[in-house]
């Protein structure tokens, strides 16, 4: 679960107020997971080393909150170069995908459970100041 932001901190509690034993804070940087009630995990979405190592080491969930995205500012609809929208690419598309496919047999072998991939109302839209945002959001939402 991506814990940088007021949202995934938001879900930590919520797993936590609701009896969750153990809420793992995937972060890229664990140092920054203070919260003594969560377990951080090394986690960059879009490095697939380090996603297999975080399902070998969080071979025990039965939920994943996928909370990881980046918005893709700095690509214009019209101007500007590709390196934000590349960027949303792999971290909203191929990493939300790469991470539900490292957790899915661990969430099976558990007898069920959820893959949950979080998505923010401005993926369902288009916007002209950050338009390689929608694109790769949306498509995991269905």
């Amino acid at each position: 679960m991506g814990i940088a932001h007021c949202a995934g901190r938001a879900f930590a509690r919520v797993l936590l107020e609701h009896g969750a034993a153990k809420v793992y804070a995937g972060v890229r940087d664990p140092a920054r997971v203070v919260d003594q009630h969560l377990t951080p995990l090394r986690l960059d979405v879009t490095e697939p080393e380090q996603i297999a190592e975080a399902a070998a080491i969080a071979d025990d969930v039965s939920i994943v909150i996928n909370n990881a995205g980046v918005g893709g500012s700095g690509t214009g609809l019209l101007e500007g170069d590709f390196e934000a929208a590349h960027q949303a690419m792999e971290v909203n598309y191929f990493g939300t995908w790469a991470v539900s496919r490292a957790f899915a047999s661990i969430v099976a072998r558990k007898g069920g459970g959820a893959l949950v991939n979080m998505l923010s109302l401005v993926s369902w839209v288009g916007q002209p100041g950050f338009p390689g945002y929608a694109p790769p959001s949306r498509p995991s939402g269905h």
